[in-house]
């Protein structure tokens, strides 16, 4: 009952391991900070740089 899962499932368990650990997981980070620091300029742009209350 159970059988090991044949090899062409496991060649696509790893592209899709790769493909997250070494493309997405990065590329979701860089855009994350970055949109971070756009929203950053864009709300000093509109209301200033943070100075003494």
């Amino acid at each position: 009952m159970n059988q090991p899962p044949p090899a062409a499932s496991r060649r696509q368990e790893w592209r899709t391991f790769l493909l997250l650990t070494v493309v997405l997981i990065p590329l979701l980070s860089v855009l994350i900070v970055a949109g971070y620091g756009f929203s950053v300029w864009i709300w000093q742009i509109l209301f200033g740089p943070p100075g003494h209350g």
